[in-house]
């Protein structure tokens, strides 16, 4: 009887043994690191990093190993293993881990791509508010735009800044680059700005200061060169041209003006005004002249010049104290 309680309890202590064993080996620490990794912020933590098999307490403490600074974005790190093996140490963790990982690992940050469409999506919405109804059809070209990575989340790009007003060919922009609603890194961004429009191309060679007719122009859609072509649609008798043009030029907004409401050496309906007296006299005029404009004139009664103010179409006026 005594030897049967004897193997009885030897047997349940082997049992307890292997248990025990059984459960110290499952309680090993054991940390694995793959040969490359990714990580988000600006300080690296193991946690981050690894795989950590451990107790729970044991666990927490060991995943805030801190490991360094991240690498910037774009940019590659190692994590050797001696080095993680030495921080390990500090942390008192002697030989109770198994360490699983190459002798180097290759980090990585966590990032999105800024890409050259992105840039030309945000150029492109920004053109379609700023663009002349007059345009009929315009497109735009990125010129050198270095393709950059910026941190992961939502991506948000506007034009930032006070804007030039928009002409043919070269323009360059400020983009405002924010992540998750903070502002990261602000771009300038060079375009190339393509536009077709309807144009005034002259018929005929015209002197300075002829008064434009229909005749005189015809509509043509061209590609825009300098951005001071005329667009918007004249009432082409109110105008005249204040340079000699050739027969197919483009007409330009500075060849041309509104022409005088009074023509130099026309006759002109002079009014002298001497408080409630009015006077009205026939003139002429020595000069153009515009609504509002002091001109010189000549009252034809006595050959007497006078500088008198512009009022009307052949109408100016003089007011004596």
């Amino acid at each position: 009887m005594k030897l049967r309680r004897f193997f009885l309890l030897s047997f349940l202590g082997a049992v307890l043994i292997s248990l025990l064993s059984a459960a110290a080996a499952e309680a090993k620490i054991v940390i694995t690191i793959p040969p490359a990794v990714e990580v988000a912020g600006e300080v690296m933590y193991l946690g981050e990093v690894a795989e950590i098999v451990a107790p729970s307490d044991q666990r927490e403490k060991i995943a805030r190993i801190n490991l360094g600074r991240a690498p910037r974005y774009g940019e590659t790190a190692w994590l050797y293993r001696t080095n993680l093996l030495y921080l390990l140490e500090r942390s008192n963790l002697k030989d109770g881990y198994t360490l699983e990982m190459p002798a180097k690992v290759r980090v990585t940050r966590a990032s999105q791509m800024l890409t050259t469409e992105l840039i030309l999506t945000a150029v492109e919405t920004f053109l379609q508010a700023q663009a002349s109804p007059y345009w009929t059809s315009w497109r735009v070209e990125l010129s050198r735009f270095q393709e950059r990575r910026i941190p992961q989340g939502k991506l948000e790009l506007k034009i930032a800044g006070e804007q030039t007003p928009l002409k043919p060919g070269l323009n360059t922009f400020r983009v405002e680059v924010a992540v998750d609603g903070e502002a990261f890194i602000t771009l300038p961004v060079a375009v190339r700005l393509t536009v077709e429009a309807p144009v005034y191309v002259t018929t005929q060679k015209l002197n300075r200061y002829t008064i434009l007719s229909e005749n005189s122009l015809r509509r043509e859609i061209r590609t825009l060169v300098t951005g001071k072509e005329c667009l918007t649609p004249l009432a082409v008798e109110e105008y005249w041209v204040i340079r000699d043009l050739p027969a197919g030029k483009v007409l330009m907004s500075e060849d041309l003006q509104e022409k005088p409401l009074i023509l130099k050496g026309s006759e002109v309906r002079l009014v002298l005004t001497s408080g409630p007296v009015q006077v009205e006299l026939t003139a002429q005029a020595e000069e153009h002249g515009w609504l509002g404009e002091r001109i010189t004139v000549t009252n034809l009664g006595s050959n007497r010049q006078l500088t008198a103010t512009v009022t009307g179409p052949g109408m100016v006026e003089v007011t004596l104290e």
